[in-house]
């Protein structure tokens, strides 16, 4: 039997002093002619190192993206376009909430600079 979490193990986004990684998005995976510049504060990891949670920021532009991960969305600013390797598309804003799921590959297109919140859960092989 585990022992209770105290309230103190909460992670609450809006209070943590998270550093902020910049990256730019691999030219192998890129769609647009500019570079897609992005910002992650990754808030919590659990101790397996498979599941994560944060908030991510992107520049306008498109990429090819291949997920081996599962991923929860909540779009707090912007909007994006997923398109499926059918060439069948949904549009997101903020708001809205949505999950893609392992084994998606296709298209996210930055379409207005965004900002989501994020959980990811990542099976070990």
């Amino acid at each position: 039997m585990s022992t209770p979490a105290l309230i103190s193990a909460i992670v609450d986004f809006s209070t943590q002093t998270t550093l902020a990684e910049h990256a730019v998005i691999s030219s192998d995976r890129m769609i647009s002619s500019n570079p897609i510049h992005t910002t992650t504060w990754n808030h919590y990891t659990d101790p397996t190192g498979q599941f994560f949670s944060g908030i991510w920021a992107s520049d306008i532009g498109a990429m090819n993206i291949s997920y081996t991960e599962e991923e929860l969305c909540v779009i707090l600013e912007g909007k994006v376009k997923l398109t499926a390797a059918d060439g069948s598309s949904l549009v997101f804003g903020p708001g809205s909430a949505f999950v893609i799921p392992a084994g998606f590959k296709g298209i996210w297109e930055t379409l207005e600079p965004v900002k989501k919140i994020y959980t990811i859960w990542q099976a070990k092989n």
